[in-house]
């Protein structure tokens, strides 16, 4: 499998800093002086599922929080230096963002960054009051029928500035998984002329809404979901709906919910209620069939259920009477049309002189 992988160097050239008391700094020489931080990529790569291709485009942006504390000294306070500050790909290729800020050496720093940028509302970066307090980021009540993002969160760790700094990584992971069915008919259907169409799919009987912790920062976090925010078969998580004879169904497999209209799931543990329906019929007769299937019972080979970055593939076969095979799901990375990995590298490179 070849990974593509979004690299996204972010240069933040420092000054000389002064020191006057634990709380305040000072900044030596003037900003003429000073060189901003700045973006480029070597290879980069919503409703869709983000691709290097859509990460690059003009105008697409992400928000990067941040803040420094001191290593030594817990009584001086946290200092934010990007609060949900947008990133923007300009038509020069380049990545830009107002108000330079500027590295101070001696401090620990600790970086976030969300994608899309439509979910920032939902965010919570909170820095604590004293330098004992770890930074939390939160997205609380986020509704992915509603939404449908491709949510892609990044974190550096906790930084220690000295005089002379390596690139620091951000990598960037999705924090939703992939859900996609794909149909095939019976083999034997061909040899009698028989065609199967799909007149509709649906997903039901899941958490639509969450909130989400970051936990020890770098990991995929976790996801709480409320039994208030469950789906039903009126209200579906997910649905797609055929005219006539547009899906059919061939033999070397149509994927019902493809990536320009992706199942962007909330990672849950498959329960008893969640259910997947299809509504098909064939070429000789217009007679539309239903089946209601039970996720739970197709996936029991997935012990720790829909996990985040990941991308589960159920394929099933209609057969030659009203009937559906579902073979054992597959999980893997998600992946795109050309073969790669969305796993996503943002290296932020924070250079002193």
């Amino acid at each position: 499998m070849n990974n593509f992988r979004f690299r996204h160097t972010l240069t933040l050239m420092l000054a000389t800093v002064f020191f006057w008391g634990c709380s305040d700094t000072s900044v030596s020489g003037d900003d003429s002086e000073l060189s901003p931080m700045r973006f480029s990529t070597t290879s980069l790569t919503s409703r869709a599922v983000t691709t290097n291709e859509s990460f690059l485009q003009t105008g697409n942006k992400f928000k990067v929080w941040g803040s420094y504390k001191s290593r030594t000294d817990a009584s001086f306070k946290p200092t934010e230096v990007f609060d949900g500050v947008d990133v923007t790909r300009t038509s020069e290729g380049a990545w830009s963002y107002d108000e330079p800020r500027y590295w101070l050496p001696g401090f620990r720093y600790d970086f976030r960054a969300i994608h899309p940028v439509a979910i920032a509302d939902n965010v919570t970066y909170t820095i604590g009051e004293s330098g004992n307090d770890t930074p939390t980021f939160i997205i609380t009540d986020y509704n992915a029928v509603d939404g449908q993002h491709d949510i892609l969160y990044a974190a550096s760790g906790s930084i220690d500035a000295s005089g002379s700094m390596k690139p620091v990584a951000l990598d960037f992971k999705h924090l939703l998984s992939r859900i996609t069915f794909v149909g095939t008919p019976e083999a034997t259907l061909a040899s009698e002329g028989r065609i199967v169409y799909v007149r509709s799919a649906a997903l039901y009987g899941m958490s639509r809404g969450g909130s989400w912790s970051a936990g020890d920062a770098t990991g995929y976090g976790t996801w709480t979901t409320s039994a208030a925010d469950l789906t039903g078969q009126d209200q579906p998580y997910a649905q797609v709906t055929f005219s006539g004879t547009e899906c059919e169904l061939t033999a070397e497999g149509v994927d019902l919910f493809p990536a320009s209209k992706p199942i962007l799931m909330i990672p849950q543990a498959i329960g008893d209620n969640f259910y997947f329906q299809l509504d098909y019929f064939y070429n000789d007769d217009n007679t539309v069939f239903t089946q209601k299937v039970s996720l739970r019972e197709i996936s029991a080979a997935l012990t720790g259920g829909w996990q985040a970055g990941r991308s589960c593939r159920y394929r099933f076969t209609v057969g030659m009477s009203n009937n559906i095979l579902f073979a054992a799901p597959m999980v893997d990375h998600w992946e795109d049309a050309e073969g790669g990995s969305y796993n996503v590298d943002l290296n932020l490179s924070l250079i002193h002189i």
